[in-house]
């Protein structure tokens, strides 16, 4: 299908956003031999900023909700936050976790910095 030439391009913030630079990524590992590549967060908002201006005027973040989880014998933790851009016109949401207590090789642990990644992962 052919666009107009007075049409918007609904792909643009797609087609400007939507590859990431290798060299902003990088790898990790989780218990049960499950790896990845995740991109680094300040890269993410240095996009946003260069695409919508700055945090707060072009594009924000809402307050965080969090939800304690437990799950066995383990304690997990979900942050489910509300972005906006396009002055607040448009929202969409995000949804990270983390284990903030859990069992490993070393016995039983409880990681300080849970919520902190959880908000991290749902940005």
């Amino acid at each position: 299908m052919t666009q107009k030439p007075d049409t918007p391009d609904n792909l643009e913030l797609w087609k400007t956003l939507g590859k990431t630079d290798p060299a902003h990524t990088k790898g990790f590992k989780r218990s049960g031999g499950f790896s990845g590549t995740a991109i680094k967060p300040i890269w993410i908002i240095q996009r946003l900023t260069e695409q919508f201006g700055p945090c707060g005027t072009g594009w924000g973040i809402g307050e965080p909700r969090f939800e304690v989880v437990p799950a066995g014998d383990d304690t997990l933790v979900f942050c489910t936050v509300e972005c906006w851009y396009a002055n607040a016109s448009q929202r969409v949401y995000g949804v990270g976790g983390d284990k903030v207590r859990g069992t490993n090789k070393n016995g039983p642990y409880s990681d300080d910095e849970a919520f902190k990644k959880a908000f991290t992962d749902a940005v």
